[in-house]
C-alpha cells in the first residue's frame, strides 16, 4: 500500500509514520545540515563582508549595493514565493525541482570563489551571483518546508523540525570556526582575504557532498498522480485564486486586532532580518573587521541565537507575550543604537575614547572592538527571543479555527516585504555616504514594528484556551 514514507502518493500526514530520529526525520533535518551554512558563511559573515570592504573596496558604496543585491533578491522572491507556495501543495515530485535549486546554489558559490578585486566586472557579476544564490536558497527552503509532513509521524514533527535547526546552526558553527582558525593562520600560502574569499566555493562542495543524505532518506511527498503543469494550469484558474486586497481587507473589518499585530510584525521582522543579513558587512566596513574576527564575531552571534530561543520562551511563560515582545524589541532598539554610536576610535558618538589596546594578542584587542562584541552577545539574545516569541503571540490572540490561515498570512507578508529592510539600508547608505547612517533605518523600523505591537490586545488567556473553556 503507498503513503507518505514512499516516493509516490502521500495520503496526509496521518499515514506517515517514524519518530523524529527515524531514517525520514534524519533526511529532512539533514537538508539543513547540508544548506544553512551558506547563509552564515556566504551571506552574513565571510565572503559578502570581503566582497563589500575587498572587491568593492568601500566600506559605504559596499554596504550600499550588498542592501541593493539582497532588496533585489527579496522582490524577486516577493513575486515568487506566493505564487509558488499556492502552487507547491497540489505540484508534484518536489524532490527534482529541490535538487535543481541545490545544483544553482552550489553552482553559484563555486564560481563566487572567482570574484576577486581585479576580476573585469566582478562587481555586477558577484551580485548576479548573489542574487541568485539566494533566491535559490529561498525557494529550495520552501519546498523543504512544504515536504516536514512526509518526515515524520504528526507528533513527532516538532521535534523534526528543532533537529532541522540544530543541525544547521551546528554545521554553521563548524565551518566558521574552521574560517577562523584559517584566517589567522593561513595555510598553502594564502592569505586572509584568500580565506575569505575561498570560504564560497567551499560552501559549493559542501552543499554537493551533503545533499546526497537528504535525497537518499527523505522520500518525496505529492498528493497521487498530482503534476506540476496541473497545479500550475489550476492557479490560472481565476475560480481558484483568492484576491489578496478582499482578504486583507475583510479580515481587517472582522480581526482587527490580529491584523494589527500582522502588520506590526512585518515591519520589525524587516528590521532585524537587515540587521542579521547586513550585520557583517557593517561591523567589516566601520570597525574594519579582519575575516578571523568576523568568523569569531559569527561564531558567538550563532552560540547566542540558541540562547535567545529559550530565552524567549522564558519570558513568553513569565510575562506574557505581548510583555515579552515590549521588553525584547525595546532592548534591541537600545543596544542597536548603542552599537551604531561606536566607531573604531570611540564610543557613544565620540564621547569616550576607546581606539586603543586593552588586550594583547586577543582575537578582538581595542575597547571599542571588545565593547561591539559584548553588545553583541545581548543583541542577538533579544533579537532571536522575539522571532520566538512573535510566533506565539499570534497563537495567543488569533482565533484558533482560524490560526492555520493566519499563519500563512505570517509567512506570506515576511517574504513580500523582505527587501524593504535592505533597501532603506541601501538608499540611507547611499544618499549619506555613511554606513553608520544607513545602518540607522534598522532601528527605525524596530521602532515602528514596536509602536504598532503596544496598540495590540492580548488578554491574559489565549483565545484556544478561551475557545476550550467556552467548549
Amino acid at each position: 500500500m503507498a503513503d507518505a514514507n514512499s516516493d509516490g502518493a502521500a495520503n496526509g500526514p496521518e499515514a506517515v509514520t517514524g519518530g523524529a530520529f527515524g531514517k525520514k526525520g534524519v533526511g529532512w533535518a539533514s537538508f539543513e545540515w547540508a544548506r544553512n551554512p551558506y547563509y552564515n558563511i556566504v551571506v552574513i559573515f565571510i565572503f559578502t563582508p570581503y566582497f563589500a570592504n575587498s572587491v568593492i573596496n568601500s566600506g559605504e558604496l559596499g554596504q550600499t549595493l550588498v542592501g541593493v543585491t539582497i532588496a533585489i533578491a527579496g522582490v524577486i522572491m516577493a513575486i515568487v514565493s506566493p505564487i509558488l507556495g499556492s502552487v507547491v501543495d497540489n505540484a508534484g515530485r518536489k524532490k527534482p525541482f529541490i535538487f535543481y535549486t541545490f545544483g544553482v546554489l552550489a553552482l553559484c558559490s563555486i564560481l563566487l570563489g572567482f570574484v576577486t578585486p581585479d576580476l573585469p566586472g566582478a562587481i555586477p557579476i558577484g551580485m548576479f551571483l548573489l542574487i541568485v544564490g539566494y533566491c535559490s536558497y529561498t525557494v529550495s527552503e520552501l519546498l523543504h518546508n512544504a515536504m516536514l509532513p512526509g518526515a515524520a509521524e504528526p507528533k513527532a514533527l516538532p521535534l523534526v523540525s528543532g533537529l532541522g535547526l540544530a543541525m544547521g546552526n551546528a554545521a554553521g558553527m563548524l565551518l566558521l570556526i574552521v574560517v577562523a582558525i584559517l584566517s589567522t593562520n593561513p595555510p598553502f600560502g594564502l592569505t586572509g582575504l584568500d580565506v575569505s574569499r575561498l570560504s564560497a566555493p567551499t560552501i559549493g562542495i559542501w552543499l554537493l557532498v551533503f545533499m546526497i543524505a537528504f535525497f537518499l532518506l527523505m522520500p518525496d511527498v505529492y498528493k497521487k498522480e498530482a503534476t506540476w503543469g496541473q497545479a500550475l494550469k489550476d492557479f490560472r484558474n481565476p475560480v481558484n485564486r483568492v484576491n489578496p486586497y478582499s482578504w486583507v481587507k475583510s479580515r481587517f473589518e472582522q480581526y482587527p486586532n490580529v491584523m494589527r499585530y500582522l502588520v506590526g510584525r512585518m515591519i520589525y521582522a524587516d528590521g532585524i532580518a537587515a540587521m542579521l543579513t547586513i550585520g557583517g558587512v557593517y561591523v567589516g566596513g566601520v570597525l574594519a573587521w579582519s575575516g578571523s574576527q568576523l568568523a569569531v564575531y559569527g561564531i558567538l552571534a550563532s552560540l547566542f541565537a540558541v540562547v535567545g530561543g529559550f530565552f524567549g520562551g522564558v519570558l513568553d511563560r513569565l510575562l506574557g507575550p505581548k510583555r515579552a515582545l515590549t521588553l525584547e524589541l525595546s532592548m534591541a532598539i537600545l543596544i542597536g543604537i548603542f552599537q551604531i554610536s561606536i566607531t573604531k576610535d570611540a564610543l557613544l558618538f565620540g564621547l569616550i575614547p576607546a581606539g586603543h589596546t586593552v588586550w594583547e594578542g586577543g582575537v578582538f584587542s581595542t575597547l571599542a572592538d571588545l565593547v561591539y562584541v559584548l553588545a553583541v552577545i545581548p543583541g542577538t539574545i533579544f533579537l532571536v527571543a522575539t522571532i520566538s516569541s512573535s510566533r506565539y503571540m499570534l497563537l495567543h490572540i488569533a482565533p484558533p479555527e482560524k490560526i492555520g490561515e493566519f499563519f500563512g498570512f505570517y509567512a506570506m507578508a515576511g517574504s513580500v516585504t523582505v527587501w524593504l529592510g535592505p533597501g532603506s539600508v541601501a538608499l540611507v547608505t547611499w544618499l549619506t555616504n555613511d554606513q553608520r547612517a544607513g545602518f540607522a533605518p534598522v532601528v527605525v523600523l524596530l521602532i515602528t514594528g514596536l509602536a504598532i505591537i503596544m496598540t495590540v490586545k492580548a488578554d491574559k488567556t489565549p483565545e484556544h484556551l478561551k475557545a476550550d473553556a467556552g467548549a
